[in-house]
């Protein structure tokens, strides 16, 4: 296999990862899981998804799993630190995957990076926000728990911008354009330096949920 995810830890965390995948094309023949539990991996395959049983913190399972030809890995480790031995490994074998990991305590969010994740997403800190955001605000923690089921209501979609979009203002645009990558930075939509948008950029967008699809 070649050009695939791989979902390191088939739990809540790495079915929920999945399933945002899918929602936006990913087909389960692009996927490879792995997990130490073999009854975790019967489950995978009775779901049409291939799987490997083993720890994912030791090189011969990733090479099982093809990871040195993978574009994109999730680590979603029921523990911080082998999370930690996860990416040190994966990014050893693969110099050029996206790797996307999870942790569970905020303070470990540096050492994963340092370790060669190109994203860390605590969930602990990220639960507690959209707990205490949903307190002070129902309606306000709908709308993020919306934005974070992808397929369904609105959802935060990354794009390129478009030849008619080059030279105008983040704010003149036909979607809801909350940041701006331009190069490997990211650029909040009321930063001056967002505008005028270039041809190179990308932009995350707020849209109604199949409108990208439809769009295309």
């Amino acid at each position: 296999m070649r050009d695939h995810t791989i979902i390191v830890g088939f739990g809540t965390k790495g079915r929920s990862a999945l399933q945002t995948l899918m929602a936006t094309g990913l087909r389960k023949d692009q996927v490879i899981v792995v997990d130490p539990s073999g009854k975790v991996i019967e489950s995978a395959a009775a779901e049409g998804i291939e799987g490997v049983v083993g720890d994912a913190t030791r090189s011969g399972v990733l090479l099982r799993a093809e990871v040195q030809r993978a574009r994109q890995i999730v680590i979603a480790a029921q523990r911080d630190d082998t999370a930690v031995l996860v990416t040190l490994t994966a990014r050893q074998l693969n110099r050029q995957a996206k790797i996307v990991a999870a942790v569970r305590e905020e303070e470990n969010g540096p050492l994963l990076r340092q370790s060669g994740a190109d994203t860390v997403i605590t969930s602990a800190s990220a639960a507690g926000r959209l707990l205490g955001l949903s307190v002070l605000s129902t309606s306000a923690g709908a709308v993020m728990e919306d934005l974070i089921h992808q397929g369904s209501g609105l959802d935060l979609v990354e794009r390129p911008v478009i030849k008619a979009e080059v030279g105008r203002n983040v704010r003149d645009t036909d979607d809801l354009v909350v940041s701006v990558l331009r190069g490997h930075r990211l650029i909040g939509y009321d930063d001056p330096a967002a505008s005028p948008l270039q041809l190179t950029d990308r932009v995350i967008t707020i849209v109604r949920a199949g409108s990208a699809e439809n769009d295309g």
